[in-house]
């Protein structure tokens, strides 16, 4: 990129002949073609090119962001800011030769950033020369989309509204869609690190990762205050802080919803608490279906939710592990001031139609995977007529209404009966085989494991046992292989073969039974959490170059070197066949 584009006023920018309701084309890395956004190859160009794109586009045009760095100003100007348009959808995360935003890879592989450090001087720490906001809307209604961006380095510390929203100001009745995001690292010295919200603005936020923001007094990733009926679905909230409310503040607002939400990690650091959340002043918010857990309040008890004076309504969510003070755990320490809250689990218990108090037993919480594991009470135990109109996903893009039937239908509705908390279990037809429980072939070293697992290991007599979650779809991959009761904090090895060894019984390998051979694909080698429970976490089916209707067979080797029961150093789990579908 030469120096010359980087400083050409943006007046010289728009001489150029755009293409007019239709497609604009912005790339930073571009350094030739004629710089007017007809094509990809003769896209806007440079740190200012989304700028320069915005500035041409027309209701009807779809402007298409290749990854790189973009900044909201071209004259240094702390209160120039992306500003979304009615009628234009902006889309981030192209490689930059796609013609749909269905082509574009998934989120985060080609990151279009959009980016405050206007001077280039984060990493020596320098903030304070910082846009304000990232993105400021005014008036704007929800057919302005801003789709796939990685926002970052909004520094909200001057006066009136400069000091609010680090990322996103919504004010004065304005409510874009924002989707598929990731705000992460902004901050302010009022109130919403990640965005504010006033003046009966009400935008809809769906798919965004918000995380490591800092809100000052109110709100670490969002402070509303006389806001409209904003939505936030199938989002999550880590790591965000500010005095009061360590994630989402929500003061004298009506109509807000919250779904299908992870609100993890965020802490509040004042006397006012809600380490995750804090509802006051009036208003009527509705959680609905959140795992809200782990999130810390320094100096007040409620380290999940704290209400005060407001009249929430929280059905099918978990509040588990959030703390008070000196890492209190109490019921108080979940939610603090009066709420209606039914069929949910609160650590603690509290009182409410279908509430819990029983462990959630979350699939791997050491390794951050708050999904549900087999036999959690959560499962099929939530109110279908607390879902939100409209919602037919979690969290994982996954179906919000599954049945699990090993589990008894505990929660109110027709079958399928919703989850409490923010994924659904999402139970994969599999055959399981090759036991080391004495039903085939003998474990090594007399070392058998219990019905249905592999042979026992040093640090489980049971033995390990590989399951699965998800849905093996070569269109839509979403398979979890889960081993359990692996050897903690070691390494292990999820493969794939095309065939059971030995017609299904196995034969003797390690310290336990081989029972998936033939054209082996190493899928992925994962370190065991402390509790022994490994996870996969690639696209199997592209991996291996899977094709649907094909029958696959996996097992789980793994580490037990010190503890070795045959003395062999390693073990594997049993096996599970299944069959891939389009």
């Amino acid at each position: 990129m030469s120096s010359k584009l980087i400083s050409a006023p943006l007046s010289l920018l728009l001489l150029s002949t755009p293409a007019l309701a239709g497609t604009i084309h912005v790339d930073a890395n571009l350094s030739t073609g004629a710089n007017d956004g007809t094509s990809w190859a003769n896209a806007f160009q440079g740190t200012h090119g989304l700028q320069a794109g915005l500035a041409v586009a027309v209701a009807g045009d779809q402007v298409f962001v290749a990854q790189g760095t973009y900044l909201p100003s071209s004259t240094n100007t702390r209160n120039e800011s992306f500003e979304p348009i009615n009628n234009v959808e902006i889309y981030g995360g192209f490689v930059g030769t796609e013609s749909s935003p269905a082509e574009r890879p998934p989120l985060g592989s080609a990151p279009s950033i959009m980016s405050a450090d206007l001077n280039g001087n984060d990493g020596a720490g320098t903030i304070s020369d910082n846009s304000y906001h990232l993105i400021r809307g005014s008036g704007v209604n929800s057919s302005a989309v801003i789709d796939g961006f990685t926002m970052t380095g909004g520094n909200a510390n001057g006066s009136g509204n400069n000091n609010k929203g680090g990322a996103v100001l919504t004010v004065a009745g304005a409510s874009p869609t924002i989707r598929n995001c990731h705000i992460i690292g902004n901050r302010c010295t009022f109130g919403g690190g990640a965005g504010y919200i006033s003046g009966n603005a009400a935008p809809s936020y769906t798919d965004v990762i918000f995380e490591n923001n800092s809100g000052g007094s109110f709100g670490g990733a969002f402070d509303m205050a006389s806001a409209g009926a904003v939505r936030f679905d199938r989002c999550t909230f880590i790591g965000n802080s500010a005095a009061r409310a360590g994630a989402i503040e929500v003061f004298s607002t009506n109509g807000v919803i919250i779904s299908n939400c992870l609100i993890i990690g965020n802490t509040a650091t004042g006397t006012g608490g809600g380490g995750g959340l804090w509802f006051g002043s009036g208003g009527n918010t509705q959680l609905r279906n959140c795992t809200v857990v782990g999130n810390v309040s320094t100096n007040q008890a409620a380290g999940g939710l704290r209400n005060q004076g407001a009249s929430p309504s929280i059905a099918n969510c978990i509040f588990w592990d959030n703390e008070g003070p000196g890492g209190a755990q109490a019921a108080s320490n979940q939610i603090g001031g009066t709420s209606s809250v039914t069929y949910s689990i609160v650590e603690g218990g509290l009182a409410g139609t279908g509430n819990l108090s029983g462990n959630p037993q979350f699939l791997a919480a050491a390794s951050g995977d708050y999904r549900l594991g087999a036999g959690s009470p959560a499962i099929d135990a939530g109110n279908n007529a607390s879902v939100p109109a409209g919602v037919t996903l979690d969290l994982g893009r996954e179906p919000r209404f599954t049945d699990d039937p090993s589990v008894p239908d505990s929660g109110s509705g027709s079958a399928p009966i919703v989850d409490m908390g923010s994924q659904e279990l999402q139970p994969t037809a599999y055959m399981a085989y090759c036991f080391g429980d004495g039903s085939g072939v003998a474990c090594p070293c007399a070392n058998g494991g219990a019905a249905g697992n592999g042979c026992a290991n040093g640090t489980f007599a049971t033995g390990c046992n590989l399951g699965a979650l998800g849905t093996p779809s070569v269109g839509n991959d979403t398979l979890t292989l889960v081993a359990t009761q692996s050897t903690p904090g070691s390494p292990g090895i999820f493969f794939q073969g095309d065939d059971q060894v030995a017609g299904g019984n196995g034969i003797s390998f390690g310290d336990g039974l081989r029972c998936a051979g033939t054209a082996v694909c190493r899928i992925e080698l994962v370190f065991a959490d402390g509790n022994g429970t490994a996870l996969s976490t690639k696209s199997i089916s592209a991996f291996c170059g899977v094709s649907a209707g094909q029958t696959k067979r996996m097992q789980w080797w793994y580490r037990d070197a010190a503890l070795s029961v045959c003395g062999n150093s390693f073990n594997v789990s049993n096996g599970i066949e299944l069959a891939w579908m389009p």
